[in-house]
């Protein structure tokens, strides 16, 4: 990762959790609901097992993992950002369900992990972060255990599909050009170089969105919305939005679960 881009992570986009929380409130308000319970159904936690949540963010799955999760996991947090680690330290003193957890700052390209320490890592909407995707992996294949499980989460190309347009129309042509961020089809690809065999859940869902507020509020927790003047034409093209689409805007989504075995 380039140090200019590692640094705008850490300190400003993921400084702390504030602003995946604004992006949280339109995926529980208006989703399916069960975001937390299909990834815990889906990913293999055993009990006593030793688990990796790299990028954990301020703890969101493991404060909203539903009851049948052990709780004599083995856990080892790690983020780029140390406001998350405080974030997540503070979330998981408080709820007081695991009783072995570390949590520190790292680099996904070089963790802070032993080899082959871990059973189940897991890597939620992370690995697009990185410059070097093939060489994140490649660390979280050598901290994983024989056996043991690589459990990324990315999202299929054009997903969010209305809202990537609602933005481009608001900001066009003053913003810049960026690349389209790494999809569930290329980090297939690139898994099935390091591991032994790879299988994909997809999880489907529609966002029907009522409230123009928390559209906004997604849209504002963004890297567009750092540039001078975005907001104001985000909110100009929300409101314009939901008068065209008669009070509700839908966004058709949809994730990838990626269980490497290794």
């Amino acid at each position: 990762m380039s140090i200019a881009r590692s640094g705008y992570l850490r300190d400003v986009q993921y400084r702390f959790p504030d602003r995946l929380k604004a992006r949280s409130v339109l995926h529980t308000r208006y989703g399916r609901g069960d975001w937390f319970e299909w990834l815990a159904a889906n990913i293999p936690l055993s009990s006593g097992s030793t688990v990796a949540d790299v990028g954990c963010g301020g703890g969101a799955f493991w404060t909203n993992a539903p009851l049948h999760v052990p709780n004599d996991l083995i856990l080892h947090l790690v983020d780029i950002s140390s406001g998350m680690v405080e974030a997540v330290k503070t979330a998981l003193d408080l709820l007081n369900r695991w009783q072995n957890v570390e949590a520190v700052v790292g680099d996904a390209a070089a963790l802070p992990l032993r080899n082959a320490s871990i059973d189940t890592l897991i890597a939620v909407h992370m690995l697009y972060h990185l410059e070097n995707p093939a060489l994140g992996l490649k660390e979280m294949g050598r901290v994983t255990r024989e056996g043991g499980t690589v459990a990324v989460v990315l999202n299929p190309a054009g997903t969010m599909s209305e809202l990537s347009a609602l933005a481009r129309t608001a900001l066009n042509p003053s913003s810049k050009a960026h690349p389209a961020p790494l999809s569930s089809e290329q980090g297939l690809a690139l898994m099935r170089t390091q591991f032994k065999h790879v299988d994909v859940v997809r999880y489907d869902d529609e966002l029907r969105v009522t409230d123009p507020v928390d559209l906004l509020g997604y849209l504002g927790s963004l890297p567009i919305a750092d540039e001078a003047g975005a907001m104001e034409k985000l909110g100009a093209a929300v409101d314009e939005a939901f008068r065209r689409s008669d009070g509700v805007f839908k966004i058709t989504k949809a994730s990838d679960l990626l269980l490497g075995h290794r």
